[in-house]
């Protein structure tokens, strides 16, 4: 049996996931397709627009096998942090293959990109810091060095997807693991606003807050439609400005990515600011790009700080949210080739401190809703397992 793993966030699952489980299948030639998706918060910081066990219906309708959870310790971190949790999930399950969309499929340059951010030579770190003093941001400056010495055009470079998919490799290489590498190229932009077939996630969220309700499900495949009806989601405001405002500046300073005097620009402009858009505009620098910041302030209302990642530098479980029901051989066999425990009872992971992240993500986002059922907290242990 050949088994493929696929880590994504489907938030929401869109036509062109579809089509990465379609090409992971042609390229691998694999049995079955295990997908290791993010909670509640996605890597940026952001809630998601469906619940996880939504997401995992529509991933489930739309050709994937099983759908394990990548922890928000894992999933809301930087691009490095992240391919290492989603890795290490699906090589301690046995996976054979780990399959992931990029902007460049060739993985000779995937590969050259990959040492770079490893490595960092001299000349390079030089560069940078020449571009730096030009007054670029580190990303652009980062982008614009790598692309010279890839021979790339620079805005090929700071791509979401390509440099996750530099990460995956480096994930490979730091775990030891057999799984093979497959580059998929995508279909569309990452954060393109134009609407389609294969419209961007960025995309069918925007047509969805705006209330173009069929726009959005026509990039969205049939099968996952009728699990594919977000409510507006309150922002995060009051429960970061709540959150925030309690803490210290040592707190702060706990948190992780925090350094050079950063804790006390926070602590003073939360106080200066009404709104967590405000404070990212207060707080955005050369230094701290808007995403790392947005990432940062979720770290605070989660209370993910940096001795909780330093005790917890991998994943010791691997939870299963749902599966097809004709997915029994592979759940037999996962079951024979996993070297980490698969969980399915939200009862058995009690008292971890993983898990008890996930646990008030889920909670906190909850109060993003309208609906009192939804505000419910506790919805870890009260959600079925999901068969499609």
């Amino acid at each position: 049996m050949r088994i493929a793993g696929i880590i994504a966030e489907y938030n929401p699952f869109h036509n062109g996931h579809a089509l990465h489980i379609r090409r992971t299948r042609e390229a691998t030639g694999c049995d079955y397709v295990v997908a290791c998706m993010a909670g509640h918060f996605t890597q940026r910081g952001e809630p998601a627009i469906l619940s996880k066990w939504a997401r995992a219906r529509m991933a489930l309708a739309c050709g994937a096998d099983a759908v394990f959870e990548l922890p928000a310790l894992f999933a809301v971190r930087t691009a490095d942090a992240f391919a290492l949790g989603g890795a290490a999930i699906l090589d301690g399950l046995g996976a054979d293959a780990l399959s992931f969309g990029s902007e460049i499929a060739d993985l000779g340059l995937l590969r050259a990109l990959a040492e770079l951010r490893r490595s960092e030579p001299e000349e390079f770190s030089a560069c940078v810091r020449r571009k730096l003093d030009a007054g670029m941001s580190h990303a652009r400056a980062w982008g614009e060095a790598a692309g010279e010495a890839l021979s790339l055009p620079p805005e090929a470079v700071n791509r979401p997807n390509l440099i996750l998919a530099a990460e995956y490799l480096r994930a490979l290489e730091k775990l030891g693991s057999r799984m093979e590498p497959v580059a998929v190229r995508r279909a569309g932009e990452y954060h393109g606003a134009a609407l389609g077939e294969f419209a961007s996630a960025t995309a069918v969220r925007a047509a969805f807050a705006r209330g173009a309700r069929d726009a959005a499900l026509a990039a969205i495949p049939e099968a996952a439609r009728p699990f594919a009806e977000p409510d507006a989601l309150h922002s995060m405001d009051d429960v970061l400005l709540l959150r925030l405002r309690g803490m210290t500046p040592d707190e702060i300073a706990a948190l992780p990515d925090v350094a050079e005097g950063l804790e006390h620009r926070l602590y003073r402009l939360c106080r200066e600011t009404g709104s967590r858009e405000a404070l990212l505009d207060a707080l955005k620098c050369k230094r701290y790009t808007r995403a790392r910041l947005s990432r940062l302030l979720t770290h605070a209302l989660l209370g993910m700080d940096a001795a909780l990642l330093r005790d917890h530098p991998a994943p010791t479980y691997a939870r299963l949210l749902g599966a097809r029901a004709d997915a029994g051989p592979l759940l037999k066999e996962l079951d024979r080739r996993a070297r980490l425990p698969v969980v399915t009872s939200a009862a058995a992971l009690r008292g971890d401190a993983c898990f008890d992240l996930e646990c008030r993500a889920t909670d906190i986002w909850a109060l993003l809703h309208d609906d009192p059922a939804l505000r419910l907290p506790g919805r870890e242990f009260t959600e079925k397992f999901i068969r499609v």
